[in-house]
């Protein structure tokens, strides 16, 4: 059976009592009836307690029942009113039936007729809840078949990007049948590719996955919006925006709009998610030209190492051509390295980069230009009868493939290669390693907030990049390893100090209390306060 709660306001006490006691409440439902002398006590006692139905008297100083009721309606719509009167007004009548009252009842009550009204309004209340409960459950399968919905398109264009269905009319018409895709074989659709170039702070893989999670998000947020379309990640983690039934040849305030979308994605991505990233926007095609619009954007992110952080529309994307190396002379290079003028070798980086920018050149250039800069460096080495192989082991020789993902990557790699070669051709000692430096730099800066980017930075190398070698050499991962020395020092501060663990944490980085002792405990198995008192 089910329980309501009644509510009764009467500026005449005896008016309350007498309906408290000659109502039978409990055959009724009502489990819980409350009292009201005055309107100001009714909001007091609505403001606390739920309450189903309100039986109130239209008379009252100060406030009277149709203003309380007025109150009512605005900040608690589903309570039924039962209104008292000791004058039989029809305007009263008219009021009533204005502020959508149940009912209206003259003074004195007669208590069978109260029960009668109140039985009709808690059926009304009982087929409202119904009614509620059918909708709530119908609105929890409709969000089920709309997440099914989401992931099985999301298979479909997956299979589609990846070559496991063929785009045929055969193959749309099927899908959009059956999933519901709200596009047709002859509409047009246009793809927009989200490169993530970088993470501006220290993320572990699982965090990585996370934000890329939420970077998707707001691409359906802000990219599609009250657009038709999908966010797809295809076989390789490319993310890819699927636009539906876009025109062909879209007018400069269509186009300004996806662009200025694509600036609003950017913008809150790097504020909120601290996530550096550009968009390739590519051209309006048929459907069954999908495939290679998806094609020509992977292979302009993939040559395109200049431009970066920006909205880049495939229009204005030129006919790319290789460009040829500047004279680059080995004689000049390799005397610069001899006599020890790192200067002057890092302007002599400086300066081709800024020709390399110029020119627009593309990824083959870039790494034409890496094996002609290890050819100085080979050549050097051998002069001085050093071994090239004692580059590996300080970490200097990366992959060509994180060297040239950019003119910035190819910068900061020569710069670290050049005082690499410094190193063996001038020190009597053998040069630390990448990892030592990246654990020195930790060891210097436990008390502050530093990002991977930074780390990456000191040592010259590509952020993902350290966290593999990293991983490798140690067999841990980067931000286990700078927890695990965090924790040390607050382990040792725990113990030789008499600081609070709130002001440990501040030391140590952590503005939330909270999180610095879960990740205490995280490590040591105890909270700060047991391992102090152990």
């Amino acid at each position: 059976m089910n329980m309501y709660t009644a509510l009764i306001v009467d500026d005449e006490i005896f008016a309350v009592k007498g309906i408290l006691s000659g109502v039978n409440w409990q055959q009724l439902g009502i489990h819980d009836v409350y009292e009201a002398y005055h309107a100001t006590m009714a909001k007091e006692r609505l403001q606390t307690t739920p309450v189903d139905v309100i039986i109130c008297d239209i008379e009252m100083p100060d406030e009277t029942g149709l203003e309380l009721v007025e109150w009512i309606k605005i900040h608690y719509p589903e309570i039924i009113v039962i209104f008292l009167t000791c004058h039989a007004d029809f305007s009263f009548a008219q009021k009533a039936i204005q502020l959508g009252s149940y009912d209206y009842l003259l003074k004195p009550v007669i208590f069978s007729d109260l029960e009668q009204i109140l039985h009709g309004a808690l059926d009304s209340i009982n087929e409202r809840r119904e009614q509620k409960e059918t909708a709530d459950q119908l609105k929890k399968y409709q969000l089920m078949w709309e997440q099914k919905k989401t992931a099985l398109i999301e298979r479909f264009w997956q299979d589609i990007l990846c070559q496991r269905l063929l785009l045929s009319h055969q193959t749309l018409e099927a899908a959009i049948e059956e999933l519901q895709i709200p596009l047709a074989t002859h509409t047009d659709i246009r793809l927009i590719l989200i490169s993530v170039e970088q993470w501006e702070k220290l993320f572990t893989a699982r965090d990585e996955e996370i934000m890329s999670f939420a970077l998707r998000n707001a691409a359906e947020e802000i990219l599609i919006g009250t657009r038709s379309g999908h966010v797809v990640e295809d076989h390789k983690g490319n993310m890819i925006v699927l636009l539906y039934n876009v025109v062909m040849d879209p007018d400069q305030e269509q186009e300004q709009e996806l662009l200025d979308a694509c600036s609003r994605y950017m913008k809150a991505c790097r504020e909120y998610l601290y996530c550096v990233l550009s968009c390739y926007v590519g051209e309006s095609v048929p459907l069954v030209d999908m495939m290679k619009s998806y094609h020509l954007l992977l292979e302009w992110e993939h040559k395109n190492v200049i431009q970066t952080n920006q909205v880049l529309l495939y229009r204005e994307y030129g006919s790319s051509h290789h460009h040829g190396l500047q004279s680059f002379s080995l004689i000049e290079w390799a005397d610069w390295f001899e006599k020890g003028d790192r200067e002057k070798l890092h302007e002599l980086v400086e300066r081709q980069m800024m020709e390399f920018h110029e020119q627009k050149v593309t990824i083959e250039t870039l790494e034409a230009y890496y094996h002609s800069f290890l050819q100085v460096v080979y050549y050097v080495l051998h002069r001085k009868g050093l071994q090239v192989q004692m580059l590996y082991k300080d970490g200097a020789m990366a992959e060509l493939s994180l060297v040239t993902r950019s003119l910035s990557h190819l910068e900061q790699w020569m710069k670290q290669m050049i005082g690499s070669v410094m190193n063996l051709l001038f020190s009597k000692r053998p040069p630390n390693s990448i990892v030592q430096k990246m654990k020195d730099y930790i060891a210097a800066n436990l008390e502050v907030d530093f990002s991977r980017e930074d780390l990456a930075e000191h040592v010259f190398l590509n952020p993902a990049y350290i966290s593999r070698l990293f991983r490798a050499e140690t067999d841990m991962s980067l931000s286990d390893y700078i927890l695990q020395e965090r924790m040390k020092q607050a382990s040792e501060l725990l113990l030789s100090t008499d600081q609070p663990v709130s002001q440990i944490a501040v030391n140590l980085g952590y503005g939330n209390f909270s999180y610095f002792a879960r990740m205490f405990k995280r490590v040591y198995g105890v909270t700060p306060q047991e391992y102090r008192k152990k």
